[in-house]
């Protein structure tokens, strides 16, 4: 029996969201392998420390955000000797 016009616009539409599933899925595991390794990096370059806190700074702009990620900048800030946010 052929499928109806609803029926294959139904499995279009589950098509493309299981691959904006998966888009985002290697999206988030790029952003993933990046962390894991610029933040052991810059515990070792207090230069790249001072870029990476500078970026942040700058770039965090939601309060969820900047809540998660402020134990990282004030270990950050520890490393490279400034104790100022």
């Amino acid at each position: 029996m052929p499928r109806t016009i609803d029926q294959q616009i139904a499995e279009a539409e589950n098509r493309v969201q299981r691959l904006k599933t998966k888009k985002r899925t290697k999206d988030t595991r790029r952003k993933v392998i990046v962390g894991a390794t610029v933040i052991p990096a810059a515990f070792k370059d207090k230069a790249l420390a001072r870029q990476l806190v500078t970026l942040l700074e700058t770039s965090l702009t939601r309060a969820v955000d900047i809540q998660d990620a402020e134990p990282l900048l004030n270990d950050l800030r520890t490393f490279i000797g400034d104790t100022q946010p």
